[in-house]
Formats: C-alpha cells, structure tokens, sequence
C-alpha cells in the first residue's frame, strides 16, 4: 500500500488555504515547483488519457474569465454549469470565481424540469454546459449558452485562444464575496441554493486537510458530482490548494476499469461503492470453501494488526509472516485492482456500514468515514489516520463547533456554515437560529472522546404503531452487509412491525441459494414460501445484533434496481423514499394485509 509523504509539516495546502483571499487565489498563488506538475487528466476515446499541468491550466482559465468579462459578466452575476466532471467543468468554474461571480452547478443526472429549475431560480446570465445530452436540456431556456467543446465559440475553443490572454480586469473577490449557490438535492420538493462565499469553502478546506493530509505527489480519481458539495469542497478546492492532481473518471461504471490506469492513491466515495465492492468480494469467497477459510483467517489477522496499528504496534513473530502470507493470497488482487497505490478512500454522502468499513481496513484498505451537509460546505467531521472508528463519522474537524439538543439532534456552528438559502429567508430561519447554530436534522451519538455516530435523519426516524422509535438507516446498513441483497427500503411509520422491499443482487441470490438447496432458482422465487422463509432467515442473521422490534418480519422482491437515472436515487445515492413507496405502493400494502394487520 502506498503511504504519506514524509513531510514535515502536515501539508503544503493548508498553509495555501490559510493565505488565500478567494477560491481561485487557490490555483493561482501556488509554489512555482507546482507549476509544471500535472493538474487535469482525462481518459481520450483511444483509451489514451490526457493531461494538462497548472500553469497551463491556469492560463486557460484566466482565457475564459477574461471572455466572461467582455460578455457583460460582473462579479454578483450568476453562471450555471451543467455536465459530467471534466476538464472544461473544472476551467468553467474556476473562471466564474475569478471574476467574483457565482457558479451555479445543476445535476448531469436530473431531468430537463429540475435543471431548469435551478438556473430559473438563480436567474442565470449565462449556462456552459456538456454538449449532447445535457445541453439538450436547456432548449426551453431563454438563456445564452455556451458548450463545453465542438463549436468555435465553446469553453475548449475560448481557453486555449491566445486572444483573450490580456486577463481580467476585474480585482479578485474576497472571503465576504458569494462563490456558489449548490442546490440541495433533497428527497421531496423543490430543491433549495444554499449560499456559500469564497470564506465558507476556504474555511472548510482549511478544516479538512487540518484532519486529513494531501500532498502534491497525490492523485485523485474524480466520479462522484463535482456539483455536489463533497466532491467540490474534497475533490476539487482541496486538492487544487495541496498541489495534487484530479483524473476524471469517464464514468461511476468504468471505474474498475479508470482505477488501475490511473493508479489513484485518494480517492472520494459514497457508501454504495463500498458495498458493491465487499458484495463482489463475499459473492467470490462463497464459491470456494477453502478461499472462504482464507478470507476469513486474513480478515480476523488484518483486523487485529489494524488496532495494534492503531495503537502504533504491529503484529510480530509467526503473525506477521502468516498476515505477509495471507495478505499477498487474499488482499493483495483487490487492492490492485484499485491500482495498487490507494493509501486511502474519503467516505460521505452517508453512514458508511461499521461492517463494511471494518471489512476494508481489515484488507488494509484505509477507509475514512465522514460527515457534512451542503449548508456546511460540506464537511465537518472525519476519522483521521491516527484515530479510526469505523462505526462513526469521526471527531469535528478544527474550527467546527458542535453540541446536541435534549432530543439527539447535532447543532453546528462554524465559518463553513452558509449563508442561507437563496431568497428562501424562511426556510433559512427553519435551520440556522440567531445564535449561528445550524441544526443539522441528524440524530447522533457522540462518545466520551467526541466520535460523533450518525444514528439517523429525525425526519426519518419511524414509530411502530407500539410507539418504538426505528432508525431505518440503521437496519438497511445491516442488510448492505448480505450479498444477496443489492438495495432495500425499511417501512415501519405507523405499522406494527417492521417490513422491506428488496432489490436483489441476482448473481449472489443464485449463487446462494445453490449453495443452500443444491438448485437453480424456483421459477417463482420472487414469492415461492420456501424462498421467502430462507430469505427472512438470512436478514435475521443480518440483524442479529439489533432489537427484535427493528428486525424485518416481512418482506417483498422488487425488479429494478433504484438508480439515479430513474429518479429512484439523489446524486449521491441516497434512496428518495417517498418515491420509491409511491412506486411500489401496491407491494406494501400487501406485505400488511397478508400478515393480518
């Protein structure tokens, strides 16, 4: 496994954060030794990948702002940009922040009417956007649009053009200065802009790499939304300010196939990689008896070296050589799949299941789970290198205040906290008092040594019709665990038990129910009695540590997997419950009125 530079200070970057005066003072008051490093990188349709080094980019950068400027664009103007993370998205933004205006990213995933949305609502001047497909979504919009590449005036064609090398003439923002308006994805309604200035994103990148160090020698494989809070704050200014280097990732399905030509030694996750990464690994281990006995031996050995690890020991003697062993036999090909120099992943966007966390820092995958909100630009608290719990979020990073209410709710307080919701003054009121507090809407546990445990959102706390709270994030973290199960949705609000629907995962159910019954699939496994009771059985193993009340008492197969594309899933994965139950209304009426209740 790669490991950190040994720097003696904690990071270059932090000292670039704590100076800067403005996001793009992050790109362009850097060491002259970064100048010549590599920044950007894209994979061609050769297969070939394409990379562009500061200075240059910089250069094209300061081409587009000064384009910008001749537009009409003044600092306050809004500016959308719409398309899949990419060296053009990376120039546009960074343009934008130049001139003192706001960037206004919308999803690459959402439909035309939620695009539309978002750059009505910020009253955009101008949209640069992917061609094709998402360009196509802004037909309806009276608006001037600018493509990323493929015409004469795009944002490729402007910035490598000489003629706008004059710069700027505008005087760069300051801290005060709005940056960006990132709207909520959300689960219901329409989404709101959190406002967040040039202070709040320096601010919170100031914090993270006060808990986790990036050096310049780093490279980042880039898939999640860089619309998103966590990949703009974590994998954009973050590693622009340590002087490392983004790849893009073509797409979330070819990353098995980006990782190992990228060789990434960071990397930005949601949860649902991880899963499907452990599912794939247990899916393999259950079809040989022996590699499953391997697997487990390096799993419970890597597992104790990792807490000695911890505590800066190590393991010695006949169980060191026996973890050399089995590591080389069963972590090693997984870990090279990933390109073999990942020296860690950077999980948010959601609870990241303790099992699965203790499953790759047992392979010596280091895993670093976290917390933030968008309206915290986005992070505030991560485990650290030095101090790993897997069933938490982590410790508040430095300058985060925090505190919980008598209910179990997280207040934040924090120059990462925005500003508020653009022209929403309202709803800004509803989560951010007049003492600076934001309350976070998330239950949590926080232990003697501050670790804080995301039990669940407050809004989606459930109460059996006995009056039992159910956190429905904590039992679907247990059934990520099974291989057989791809996705599930707990029901349980005003029900008298708990109940799911279930998205398998066909090729593990199969393999599975082989094992188990020494067959293929019954024709109607999706509600054969046999197939149901068997099925139940397995989640109860799956849930064996959580009280009966919060355990599935029943349970129905649904066909298609929830995605983003379908609507089924926010751009970082989260499932859109009501959505999802409105879909399958009829399938959970039923899983109640066949029980008798």
């Amino acid at each position: 496994m790669n490991k950190a530079p040994n720097h003696e200070i904690t990071c270059p970057g932090l000292e670039q954060v704590t100076q800067a005066n403005c996001l793009s003072d992050l790109l362009f008051h850097s060491p002259t030794a970064w100048l010549e490093r590599p920044a950007l990188r894209k994979r061609l349709e050769d297969g070939s990948w394409y990379g562009l080094n500061r200075i240059t980019v910089q250069q094209r950068v300061l081409r587009l702002a000064t384009w910008l400027e001749s537009q009409g664009i003044k600092p306050g103007d809004r500016v959308g940009v719409l398309g899949h993370n990419s060296i053009e998205w990376f120039i546009s933004d960074f343009a934008i922040l130049r001139l003192g205006a706001v960037t206004v990213p919308a999803y690459f995933t959402d439909p035309t009417e939620s695009v539309e949305y978002v750059f009505k609502d910020a009253e955009c001047k101008v949209v640069l956007v992917e061609p094709g497909e998402q360009q196509e979504k802004l037909t309806g919009l009276d608006i001037k649009v600018i493509p990323f590449s493929g015409a004469a005036e795009s944002v490729d064609s402007i910035s490598r053009d000489e003629k706008w090398d004059s710069g700027p003439t505008v005087a760069t923002p300051g801290r005060d200065t709005l940056a960006t308006l990132i709207y909520t994805s959300g689960t219901t309604g329409n989404p709101k802009g959190v406002m967040l200035t040039h202070g709040n994103l320096l601010s919170d990148t100031a914090a993270g790499l006060g808990g986790v160090a990036i050096f310049p020698e780093d490279v980042f494989l880039s898939f999640l939304p860089v619309s998103h809070a966590f990949e703009r704050t974590v994998g954009h200014f973050l590693v622009v300010s340590s002087g490392a280097e983004i790849a893009y990732a073509e797409d979330v399905t070819t990353l098995m196939r980006d990782m190992p030509e990228v060789k990434p030694t960071v990397m930005i996750s949601v949860p649902r990689l991880y899963e499907k990464i452990y599912a794939g690994v247990n899916t393999k281990m259950e079809a040989s008896a022996v590699k499953k006995l391997l697997f487990d031996k390096a799993q419970a050995l890597g597992m104790e070296r990792f807490k000695l690890r911890q505590k800066g020991g190590d393991l010695e003697g006949v169980k060191a050589f026996l973890w050399g062993v089995l590591d080389h036999l069963v972590n090693a090909k997984l870990r090279d799949k990933m390109g073999g120099n990942l020296r860690l992943f950077i999980s948010g966007g959601a609870a990241l299941s303790p099992a699965i966390a203790r499953f790759l820092l047992a392979a010596d995958i280091i895993v670093l789970p976290g917390y933030g909100l968008s309206e915290t630009s986005p992070v505030l608290s991560v485990n650290t290198l030095e101090r790993i719990k897997p069933e938490t979020v982590g410790r508040a990073l430095p300058g985060v205040e925090i505190k919980q209410l008598e209910d179990g709710e997280l207040l934040v307080r924090g120059p990462m906290v925005m500003q508020g919701y653009w022209n929403r003054p309202e709803a800004t009121k509803e989560i951010l008092d007049d003492d600076g507090w934001l309350h976070t809407g998330d239950m949590v546990d926080i232990d003697d040594e501050g670790f804080i445990k995301i039990v669940d959102r407050k809004k989606e706390i459930m109460v059996l019709s006995n009056g039992e709270n159910v956190p429905p994030a904590i039992i679907e973290q247990h059934l990520a665990q099974d291989r057989v199960i791809l996705q599930s949705l707990v029901i349980a609000e005003n029900r008298p038990h708990v109940a799911a629907l279930i998205v398998p995962d066909m090729e593990g159910l199969a393999s599975a129910w082989k094992k188990s019954h020494g067959g293929r699939l019954p024709d109607d496994w999706k509600t054969n009695p046999v197939m149901q009771q068997w099925m139940l059985k397995r989640m109860q193993g799956d849930e064996h540590d959580l009280p009966s009340y919060m355990q599935v008492k029943r349970f129905a197969f649904v066909d298609d997997e929830w995605t983003q594309a379908n609507g089924m899933l926010t751009p970082t994965l989260k499932v859109k419950r009501r959505m999802i139950c409105q879909l399958h209304a009829s399938e959970i009426e039923r899983l109640f009125s066949e029980s008798g209740t």
